[in-house]
């Protein structure tokens, strides 16, 4: 599974990914959406660095 940030023109949002072969092709699944950057950086003094590297702690299925 990944940490997986997805950037549009106004935000950017963290998702768990999982990825995985169906009938011989490879695809992805969003498993959990974390939240926006917006939302996640009061919880984590205001850095991105510590938003994404808590992200990466998550534990994985």
């Amino acid at each position: 599974m990944n940490l997986i940030i997805s950037k549009s023109k106004n935000s950017k949002s963290l998702y768990i990914q999982k990825s995985f072969r169906k009938n011989g092709k490879s695809t992805s699944k969003v498993v959990k959406k974390l939240g926006t950057m917006e939302e996640l950086l009061p919880k984590h003094n205001n850095s991105e660095d510590e938003v994404i590297a808590w992200g990466k702690r998550l534990p994985r299925r």
